[in-house]
């Protein structure tokens, strides 16, 4: 199949990846960990492997960052993050999918990684279960991520009981932020927590609206939201779709889970 195809081409370990960003493996290393490079984890001992493409969008967002302009001489906006080699603004509200288990890691890890590295705020929604994984793979990377939560870098919720509370949640929150000097933040959704929270599918769609035409813009903060396909409908995820429309932005793939 041609999935198979692009995967297996992609696939490069990190002397390989090293080589061909001229960098060397320890700043690979670190770039991968900080979220800046993204990259796949595979077997036992949890190797690092990279995508051709990903690393040609690096090479990219590297050389426009070094020449503002293009050729065509329009300016580059100025983007704040680089997730999956792409660079997003802040006040972006986007929306991923996902159908394994590492697929629910392939942007969360990097996202909050990367927003602990630049000192933003970070809030990880989620229901239970799916805290703890996601918190247990960020621990490998940064081990004091317990003392990022009691210090409030990273703000854990298992989400509101109703969506006018949740949405009353952030707007405090990121008011909070604004008063302490905080000048960016990361919010990351699993959004199965709004199912173990009773929510129906047109409730949370009026959530994210809600969300997507307030907050979401308002605030210096991104905002992704994860919804695991096993949970969702078809129906459920093309609501989704209509209220992410930040994600068109970019190459829908970066939003699909591995």
């Amino acid at each position: 199949m041609h999935t198979n195809e692009n995967t297996a081409e992609s696939l490069l370990n990190i002397k390989q990846a090293a080589k061909i960003l001229n960098a060397s493996v320890v700043s690979l290393r670190r770039w991968t960990d900080a979220g800046k490079l993204p990259c796949l984890r595979i077997g036992a001992r949890r190797e690092r492997r990279f995508r051709l493409s990903d690393l040609n969008a690096y090479l990219e967002q590297n050389r426009l960052l070094e020449n503002p302009c293009r050729s065509d001489q329009t300016p580059r906006q100025t983007a704040h993050i680089t997730l999956e080699g792409i660079s997003i603004n802040y006040g972006t509200h986007l929306c991923a999918f996902y159908d394994t288990d590492p697929g629910r890691l392939k942007l969360a890890v990097p996202f909050l990684l990367g927003g602990f590295q630049e000192d933003s705020r970070c809030f990880l929604i989620a229901a239970a279960d799916v805290q703890t994984v996601i918190l247990n793979e960020l621990r490998d990377a940064r081990p004091g991520i317990d003392q990022d939560i009691q210090e409030g870098r990273l703000v854990v919720s298992e989400g509101m009981a109703s969506c006018s509370e949740q949405y009353a949640f952030f707007e405090q929150a990121f008011l909070q932020a604004n008063k302490q000097g905080i000048q960016g933040m990361r919010v990351l959704g699993d959004m199965a927590w709004a199912l173990q929270k009773g929510f129906g599918m047109e409730e949370l769609y009026n959530f994210e609206t809600r969300y997507n035409q307030g907050l979401g813009h308002r605030f210096p903060v991104i905002s992704l939201c994860q919804y695991d396909a096993r949970l969702f409908s078809g129906t459920a995820i093309l609501s989704a779709l209509k209220c992410h429309n930040d994600t068109f932005h970019y190459p829908l793939n970066h939003f699909l889970g591995v």
